[in-house]
């Protein structure tokens, strides 16, 4: 027969198992879910990257000249850049004549976090690129 005692402690130790196993399950279910908000985080600036890609250079394609598709690029990143936290650059590239090819480059770099006294982690840097012909029966102002 057990001692009341011994029957006490046992009751106190009830659940003890459960504790711990909880305590481990968040201990690996944190950084899983810093990871998933990271992914999600990514992801989204790529689809902006791509997206910001396509519009600049359809708005340069379409403009009437080789410095309105500049500005006209700049403008459309603008417009992305004020969608997402990410830092957005471009690079316009090609001949902006009839027949011509013109690509957009856009960069999009994301912080990958930050913990209090040590600041941020690092940024991730990701890459879109798109391309457009210009028009080979295109006229421009001023007849080139």
């Amino acid at each position: 027969m057990t001692a009341p005692a011994e029957i006490a402690q046992a009751d106190g130790e009830r659940g003890e198992g459960m504790v711990a196993a909880l305590l481990l399950l968040a201990g690996a279910l944190l950084p899983l879910l810093f990871l998933l908000s990271l992914f999600a985080r990514v992801e989204q600036a790529r689809l902006i990257a791509s997206q910001a890609a396509w519009a600049s250079v359809r708005a340069a394609v379409l403009a009437p000249s080789a410095q309105a598709a500049q500005s006209d690029a700049v403008a459309e990143l603008a417009a992305a850049q004020a969608e997402t936290a990410a830092s957005l650059g471009l690079r316009l590239a090609g001949s902006f004549a009839r027949g011509g090819l013109l690509s957009a480059e856009v960069s999009a770099e994301i912080p990958i976090g930050e913990l209090p006294f040590l600041g941020g982690l690092g940024t991730v840097r990701l890459e879109a690129s798109a391309r457009a012909p210009v028009g080979a029966y295109r006229s421009f102002p001023g007849g080139s």
